[in-house]
């Protein structure tokens, strides 16, 4: 054995697996650096950021996409409602798992490689030069709740023969984060809801009330708001039973939002009493709206489960406020009065025989 050479063959050795060594505690270190950053991010909003843009350059990516697994569509009716956007068609809803299965021909593992054109345009729709791609399925109690791409330009970024460790742990870091702040997002929604006819609650429109009068008086935009009640709602309530009075309110409700912008704010404000917020919205304009929410009640047929049927009616309140072009020395008590003409509008309303709108000047009371 010739002793020299043995030993720079060992030397070799033990160089090339310090030096994978430290390889792998490099490309550790920068998956664990972006997975602290995941697991900090507490809203959708900000965790779909970080996915969709700052993983593209932390990773250095091609490009990026997403599938979701959305079999109730709540997830697309929170986006809607966030207002977030569709990141370019990278991120994809699905009403079912077997798109995000059949791409792991259903054994859900990391898996890396080459993408025939068709998988590339299905995945990376805004893409053209996809060489090498890694997928990351989404596991959560064993089920495929999604799936996250990868994409390279160069056809050994994600070659077949490399090693997956690193992705599978950062996959599983993604499922959860995303879990969390999808339940998140929507417990925070149902505290903001009532759970009977599923409009804001009260408490709910308190805060986007004071926030939209801050708005408001900052551009010096018109608010119109609108005090709504179900007129005789309690003798629905006495002849047809609690149960039909549940749902009349439900579909007053949906009745009353239909008509609305997509920009108005409708709360539940307490019993058969509602209460529309009408941003940048003039008193003709309001008025229009209101005469068409009342119109639609109006025309509403409401079959109890006992084939009872009920026309409820509305009387509305209006009332505008305009901000002069200074800041008040107290929005507070200019909200607070904005809403009180409303209501009183809505008494007035009430007491000249119901079914009809009710517009009060908005008059300041020092």
């Amino acid at each position: 054995m010739d002793v020299a050479k043995e030993k720079a063959r060992l030397e070799l050795m033990v160089k090339s697996l310090l030096e994978r060594i430290e390889t792998n505690q490099r490309i550790q270190q920068h998956f664990h650096a972006f997975e602290t950053r995941l697991l900090a991010c507490a809203r959708l909003q900000d965790l779909l950021q970080l996915i969709f843009e700052d993983m593209v350059q932390h990773f250095e990516l091609a490009d990026i996409g997403v599938v979701l697994v959305d079999s109730d569509y709540t997830i697309r009716d929170m986006l809607e409602r966030m207002e977030l956007p569709d990141y370019d068609n990278r991120l994809q809803l699905r009403h079912s798992d077997d798109f995000a299965l059949s791409l792991y021909s259903h054994k859900p593992e990391v898996t890396l490689g080459e993408l025939d054109t068709l998988a590339s345009t299905r995945l990376f729709p805004n893409s053209n030069s996809v060489s090498s791609a890694a997928l990351l399925p989404l596991l959560r109690n064993q089920q495929l709740t999604g799936s996250v791409h990868f994409a390279s330009a160069s056809k050994v970024r994600f070659s077949s023969e490399k090693s997956t460790d690193f992705m599978q742990h950062l996959a599983s870091i993604m499922a959860v984060c995303l879990e969390n702040c999808l339940a998140r997002e929507h417990l925070n929604f149902q505290s903001q809801m009532d759970m009977l006819t599923q409009v804001r609650n009260r408490r709910s429109f308190e805060e986007e009330f004071a926030k939209e009068m801050e708005r408001a008086e900052r551009a010096d935009d018109p608010v119109s708001c609108m005090f709504i009640d179900v007129d005789h709602f309690k003798k629905i309530n006495d002849q047809y039973g609690h149960q039909a009075g549940d749902l009349c309110l439900k579909q007053v409700a949906s009745t009353i939002n239909e008509q609305l912008r997509k920009t108005d704010v409708l709360a539940r404000y307490g019993g058969e009493e509602f209460v529309v917020l009408l941003p940048k919205c003039q008193q003709d304009s309001a008025k229009v709206i209101a005469e068409r929410v009342r119109s639609a009640v109006a025309h509403l047929e409401v079959v109890s489960d006992a084939e009872k049927l009920m026309r409820p009616t509305v009387s509305i309140g209006l009332t505008t406020w305009q901000s002069v072009g200074e800041r008040s020395r107290d929005l507070i008590h200019v909200g607070e009065r904005l809403l009180n003409c409303a209501d009183e509008a809505m008494y007035q309303a009430k007491k000249g025989g119901r079914d009809q709108v009710v517009v009060k000047p908005f008059c300041q009371v020092v």
